[in-house]
């Protein structure tokens, strides 16, 4: 299926935007917008739960704020003028307000207002200004000339983006909760196996501790503090490391901590003769770092790369005795059985840590060498099927962000610096409405859809030829009225191998 062409086409004026619809207006949009300053209230003055007689308020950060009395009584949208996010624009309707560090915006001249917010809520089509802390030039972004269809079409047109858009949002938020599926599934598998072993029909007992529950009968329970290597001792790092020294010792914080393997870089560096009053903290390989506080109880094994770096205060060293695998201790030490055993031990008010002591004490569920192997390996096979599912839903997330961004993107509401580059679908150069390069020999008198098979490798890949007169009947010639658009891009055929199964939008 191809979408018809637009009657006629005209030069914009402007270099980025090329042809443009001959019935469409290419003036500044401050023509089609009208600005205004938002709020001197102050964010942190306001209240932040709704009651009786208070009104919807924005902040920079969007409707999150509930105010005394309203500024405007019709629909508008709330710019973000200020700050990392500033771009970012919100729908306001009925009665309601705004505080610092934003900026409101008002349809005029039978503009949409829907419309309008589909093309300012793109970061980057605002010009900024400001490095530490950046801020939206709305006067000079107004000025510039941008191109507007009718009202009508610009109805149509948000219809769509509405319509499309949820669809898209939706099927993230199954993402979203297929992952938070995978990490419960994941702690199940894990505290399933450290505590109940790999064999169901292995004979039970009571384990004398609550959240543990029935073990197998040959395990053990075992303070932690038996369980380490003889000679050393469950210890925290350096006090007082002093500056960062370029060619010094690295050491472990909590802050380093943040995923599921040490990193590589970005450690802060001690001099020698720090380290050196602090040896009883030095680390080896698989050795098992844990956090006594902040990401209380998260612990992660010592790679090769960091043979010889040292700890800080906010960090304990466990180094494995010869009755426990390494790899056994980490996934028993991040099971939920040895997290709650932590937890109920925790202290703190502004924030939770665990003294040396108790850390010493916690009892771990213990079954021979060649079981803790086994159980081992049977985890990092399992665990690393629930990651690679896991990174292939964060992909669909992104891929899905992608799209959305660019079914917004291509609806002609672009911004300059990403419509400046023709997107390469197939062998064909597409011009930023869908129209060939004048290089084109083919002549066709309707543009054709060209699939790609995904996923793509670039992002420009997920640019489709899709323009305005591709979602707007009115806009078809007289011949072509009846014809509808279809339902949505994936109804779209290949003009090449008729398929619309992998039609790309």
């Amino acid at each position: 299926m191809s979408f018809p062409r637009y009657p006629k086409y005209k030069e914009s004026g402007v270099e980025w935007l090329g042809e443009v619809p001959e019935h469409w207006d290419v003036v500044p949009a401050k023509r089609r917008i009208r600005s205004a300053s938002g709020g001197t209230a102050i964010k942190g003055q306001c209240s932040d739960e709704p009651s009786e007689g208070l009104y919807p308020g924005f902040s920079a950060s969007g409707q999150d704020i509930w105010l005394e009395s309203y500024d405007f009584n019709v629909p508008g949208i709330v710019l973000s003028a200020v700050g990392a996010r500033c771009g970012k624009t919100f729908k306001a309707d009925a009665a309601w307000g705004v505080v610092a560090n934003t900026h409101c915006l008002f349809p005029i001249q039978e503009s949409n207002r829907n419309f309008l917010w589909y093309l300012t809520n793109q970061e980057d089509w605002w010009e900024k200004g400001g490095s530490a802390q950046p801020f939206v030039k709305v006067s000079e972004t107004l000025a510039r000339k941008w191109v507007f269809p009718s009202h009508s079409e610009q109805t149509f047109i948000a219809a769509f983006l509405d319509r499309e858009t949820a669809k898209i949002d939706g099927l993230m938020e199954e993402q979203r909760r297929l992952i938070e599926l995978l990490k419960e599934k994941r702690q199940a598998i894990i505290s399933h196996a450290v505590t109940k072993g790999l064999n169901p029909r292995a004979p039970m007992k009571p384990s004398g501790i609550e959240w543990l529950g029935d073990m197998p009968s040959h395990w053990e329970v075992t303070h932690l503090r038996r369980l380490v290597k003889s000679g050393t001792t469950i210890t925290y790092g350096i006090v007082q490391a002093g500056p960062d020294i370029e060619d010094g010792i690295p050491y472990i914080r909590t802050s380093d901590m943040a995923g599921e393997l040490l990193p590589e870089t970005g450690y802060m560096r001690t001099t020698p003769e720090i380290d050196a009053s602090y040896a009883r903290s030095k680390v080896r390989p698989n050795d098992l770092v844990v956090a006594i506080r902040a990401s209380l109880g998260k612990g992660l094994l010592v790679p090769e790369f960091l043979d010889g770096a040292n700890l800080t205060q906010g960090t304990a060293r466990i180094c494995p005795g010869e009755n426990l695998i390494p790899r056994f201790l980490l996934w028993s030490f991040n099971s939920s059985y040895c997290q709650t055993s932590i937890g109920a031990v925790a202290k703190g008010t502004t924030f939770l840590e665990i003294t040396l002591d108790a850390l010493r004490r916690i009892p771990l569920a213990v079954p021979p060498l060649a079981e803790q192997a086994a159980i081992a390996a049977h985890l990092d096979l399992e665990i690393a099927k629930l990651e690679t599912l896991t990174a292939e839903a964060l992909r669909a997330i992104d891929l899905l962000q992608e799209r959305r961004t660019a079914l917004i993107g291509r609806a002609n509401i672009e911004s300059p610096r990403r419509i400046s580059r023709p997107a390469p679908i197939g062998t064909d150069r597409v011009r930023p409405w869908g129209v060939l390069s004048r290089g084109d020999t083919r002549k066709r008198e309707r543009f054709s859809f060209v699939c790609r098979p995904a996923p793509a490798t670039r992002r420009d890949d997920y640019f489709a030829p899709v323009s305005w007169r591709a979602l707007v009947p009115s806009a078809a010639p007289a011949k072509m009225a009846s014809r509808q658009p279809p339902a949505s891009a994936n109804d779209a055929t290949c003009h090449r191998c008729r398929d619309s199964s992998r039609w790309v939008f």
